[in-house]
């Protein structure tokens, strides 16, 4: 066993190979992470189309929620056109409006938005005609675009009462159930026009599943048709009557009170639609079917799972938030949306370049909607010289267990502490680390820069000539791999290879020609090194997965 241990260490000293694994620990902690979990509710009042900086969102309002044991990052605001069913948006309105965004930034939280004209049922018509409407569409649009960094979503909005499509009282756009073709053509210009006059990286909520169906089809997204710039693919859902009776209240249609939508083709639909794009809203009262089953904290934090849920509206119902427990609480809080925890990397250097191995969990409810970039990130331990390096992977795709293995060849030399930073996109924010996304662990967040700290050191040196001849003397690929390895030698002659363990242990030798590929997919994963018999200065590593 000395033998193969000394052996062991000789041909790592030839090839430079050194590998070393961080196991690290999940944290409990609430997190204040962009773009999920709880949400506060905000509306505007009658003043803010009439003074400058009335009823605007403070600053210390918002820090106020963000800090909070809630953590909140999201804020709902619900502004209220009242004042112009007949007229443009005055300039105080849209002023009031970047002041709001302008603090919302700040404060470093982003903001669901919705538009409506009534927040509260009458006998007269609920929103102005659809012409008037089209032109306030228009004008929102720069303050959108401007403002597309901090806006979580934007949902439909300006049609019904509360802005939710159902009771109009119009002629135009019909009302309850009983909309015409032509009524829901109407309909549809509307949210044509928001999707045209809103950022594609802002997503569109509508209210109830057949809106989306009936207005743009039935075709579920897939993972290739999701992200893309088509109306299926920017619009979402909010629903403001979670888990109640009549199928939440029309979020899905039902055959009487107390159907459990749970399991039919609409329910199904919206599942598959929030796994790509954001599902938010609110609980509206308890249901009084079943026993007030579908509102029970259990069934709550159940169907969040199986619908995606990414925020939930702290503020409303609060008869729902009395009735759960403080454990319950605590999971609805984790696991709105994502929680990323990172379970252990792998770093094997190879004396210039190195091979980085993620081992990562997504506890929570959803996935992220928005793209954002994965960096690693290199500092130099001598200098706290900064570079980055793009990790080839979409978070939005992170779901459940995600295994990441990556070579990096950076070109530098040096010694450099290692971290992963989850920045937003937008080049507003992404130096700001309220916008950066954290790891659900112990020990690794660093908040002033937003990155996550993956407690690894790695030394580089540089590639002298002899090493550079040596390993293309002999390379393989794919490196890693689980079932082959072909392996490359500089002659054309056949040549015997044996391949060592990583404790020394000769577990195979073969008589190979250029090219020839090895069955490796019975090894025990791990590093395996790889010599020519008679040559035992030419030898390389690999990754068995």
């Amino acid at each position: 066993m000395k033998k193969a241990f000394l052996f062991l260490l000789l041909i790592l000293n030839q090839v430079a190979v050194i590998g070393q694994t961080v196991n690290y620990t999940a944290s409990t902690n609430i997190i204040a992470n962009p773009e999920r979990g709880l949400q506060k509710y905000s509306i505007t009042a009658a003043n803010y189309a009439t003074t400058v900086g009335a009823n605007n969102l403070s600053v210390a309002t918002l820090n106020g929620w963000k800090n909070s044991a809630d953590k909140v990052t999201v804020v709902y605001r619900y502004f209220i056109l009242s004042a112009f069913m007949t007229s443009n948006i005055n300039a105080t309105y849209l002023n009031n409006l970047q002041t709001d965004f302008n603090n919302i930034r700040t404060a470093g939280l982003k903001v669901i938005i919705r538009f409506s004209y009534s927040d509260s049922e009458g006998t007269q018509a609920q929103q102005p005609t659809k012409a008037q409407i089209l032109t306030h569409i228009s004008q929102l649009s720069s303050l959108l675009n401007n403002n597309k960094d901090v806006i979580f979503s934007h949902q439909a909005g300006f049609i019904g009462t509360w802005g939710e499509w159902y009771y109009t009282n119009s002629t135009e756009f019909g009302t309850e159930d009983a909309i015409s073709t032509t009524q829901w053509n109407n309909r549809k210009e509307i949210v044509d026009a928001m999707l045209a006059n809103t950022p594609i990286e802002i997503p569109i909520q509508v209210r109830y599943v057949g809106i989306k169906q009936t207005m743009y089809g039935t075709t579920q997204l897939t993972a290739a048709t999701a992200y893309q710039a088509t109306p299926n693919a920017r619009i979402g859902f909010y629903n403001d009557a979670f888990l109640n009776n009549y199928g939440d209240m029309g979020t899905y249609s039902t055959d009487n009170e107390c159907t459990n939508p749970v399991g039919t083709a609409e329910y199904n639909y919206l599942s598959n639609e929030t796994k790509y794009l954001p599902m938010t809203g609110e609980t509206n009262g308890l249901n009084p079917c079943n026993s007030g089953f579908r509102t029970t904290g259990a069934n709550a934090i159940y169907e969040m799972g199986l619908t995606n849920w990414t925020t939930l509206n702290r503020d409303y119902h609060p008869d729902f938030w009395n009735q759960i427990t403080a454990n319950q609480y605590d999971q609805i809080l984790k696991n709105l949306g994502y929680r990323f925890i990172i379970n252990s990397s792998t770093v094997t250097s190879n004396g210039s370049n190195f091979d980085l191995n993620l081992a990562i969990t997504n506890e929570g409810f959803a996935r992220p909607f928005k793209q954002r970039d994965v960096y690693l990130v290199m500092k130099n331990t001598a200098t706290n010289s900064v570079t980055t390096y793009i990790v080839n992977t979409d978070i939005r795709t992170w779901e459940n267990s995600i295994s990441i293995t990556q070579n990096f060849n950076p070109g530098i030399t040096g010694t450099f502490q290692l971290y992963l930073w989850m920045p937003d996109k937008a080049p507003s924010l992404s130096s700001n680390s309220d916008y950066s996304i954290q790891f659900a662990n112990s020990g690794t967040w660093e908040s002033t820069t937003g990155y996550n700290n993956l407690l690894q050191t790695i030394t580089l040196s540089p590639l002298g000539i002899e090493d550079f001849d040596i390993k293309n003397k002999l390379s393989i690929y794919p490196n890693p791999s689980s079932n082959f390895i072909t392996v490359q030698t500089a002659g054309y002659e056949k040549e015997e290879i044996q391949i060592y363990n990583a404790i020394g242990q000769l577990i195979q030798t073969a008589t190979i020609s250029n090219n020839d590929r090895i069955d490796v997919s019975g090894f025990i994963n791990g590093i395996y090194i790889i010599r020519l018999k008679n040559n035992p200065s030419i030898s390389s590593k690999f990754i068995k997965l």
